[in-house]
């Protein structure tokens, strides 16, 4: 297993760890457990954003299928909780913000650390599963006694596992966390992603819709917020879009949280009004999104709403969102795509971004139109 850090002070550091593990943990590898054939209760670890959670989605429902018996707990970052609690596969969802991957408050991972090994511990589960191939999941599974541990060690931990998975950075997401499932004799019988929302959540957006918009008008969801500043575009670029939208005849609702900033005309500002099932319905009833790469474009692409998805040259979008014809991927083939930076290095011009144009946007949007 190749290793996968950011940071260059990881690559020193964790094959040493991983050595003195491996010494140390030699006789647990020897007596390794057989795979559970007939698990109680399946833990999947999640701990990164929304998008990911999303693209997590298949393994709850081929999990489920399998094994109906089992109660299927998911470990994920707060942020996603609200999707978690509505998925009719997860029986049960633990909450846990570790500080690297918090985009506001860092303060909660020491709080929270001790509370979520103890939560593992008292469930007992048989097998866990982390899908992002992260050390510290697969030291939360092992600190938290999960009997048969499965992941990647890409970054670290591998003395750790019973199981490891193939990781091909150059696939889909999806295919990534689905194949770890062959692990565990498990046939992938679903691979598409999954967005649930209830009869409360149709309630609230269609409140919303009857006090701020007329239903004869068409609608488009926008989000122009990024959670990194190497994906953000520039806002007078939106708001020209959101002429454009007005012009011919859209009702726009602008999504975000409340932290988003930025003062857009002409819209329904919905920013930290509504939560993630909410909006799910919102984009769903809509039929439209424009948007960042971001958690909401995973949203709309997971449910195969017409989207424009505008993109950075921080990843290969293909591999990380749903791909169907209905999304729109608006980017440009810069020479350093994809760079995998939250800042650009050339933050002034973020050349990927800035080069795209609104005219580019607006074709993308001609040709999705209903």
């Amino acid at each position: 297993m190749k290793y996968t850090f950011k940071k260059n002070r990881y690559k020193l550091f964790i094959p040493l760890l991983d050595i003195i593990g491996s010494v140390i943990f030699f006789p647990a590898k020897l007596l390794k457990p057989p795979v559970p054939l007939s698990p109680k209760k399946i833990l999947v670890v999640r701990l990164d954003h929304i998008g990911d959670f999303i693209c997590t989605t298949p393994l709850f429902k081929n999990l489920k299928n399998k094994f109906p018996d089992a109660k299927i707990t998911v470990l994920i970052n707060s942020v996603s909780k609200e999707l978690a609690y509505r998925n009719p596969y997860i029986d049960k969802v633990i909450t846990f913000s570790p500080f690297y991957l918090a985009r506001n408050d860092r303060s909660s991972m020491l709080k929270g650390l001790s509370r979520v090994i103890k939560d593992i511990k008292a469930l007992s589960f048989d097998i866990g599963i982390d899908s992002r191939g992260d050390l510290l999941s697969i030291l939360l599974m092992w600190l938290g006694g999960v009997r048969y541990r499965v992941g990647y060690p890409i970054t670290g931990g591998g003395f750790l596992l019973h199981a490891e998975g193939r990781y091909d950075r150059d696939s889909h997401i999806i295919d990534r966390n689905l194949s770890l499932l062959e692990k565990i004799n498990i046939q992938v019988e679903s691979r598409l992603p999954e967005v649930y929302f209830n009869d409360k959540d149709i309630s609230v957006v269609n409140e919303i819709k009857k006090e701020f918009g007329p239903g004869s008008k068409k609608s488009v969801v926008l989000h122009p917020f990024a959670g990194a500043k190497a994906k953000e575009w520039p806002i007078g670029n939106f708001q020209k879009i959101i002429n454009w939208l007005k012009e011919n005849g859209y009702n726009v609702f602008l999504v975000g949280s409340k932290e988003d900033a930025g003062i857009f005309n002409d819209v329904i500002d919905l920013r930290g009004g509504i939560n993630l099932p909410q909006l799910a319905y919102l984009i769903k009833d809509a039929g439209f999104f424009i948007g960042l790469d971001s958690g909401p474009a995973n949203i709309a692409a997971a449910l195969n709403v017409s989207s424009v998805i505008i993109c950075s040259g921080t990843n290969i979008p293909q591999l990380w969102i749903q791909n169907s014809p209905n999304v729109k991927f608006v980017y440009k083939d810069t020479k350093c795509k994809p760079c995998e930076n939250k800042i650009c290095p050339e933050a002034k011009t973020n050349e990927c971004m800035t080069s795209i144009s609104v005219e580019e946007v607006i074709d993308a949007v001609k040709g999705l139109e209903r």
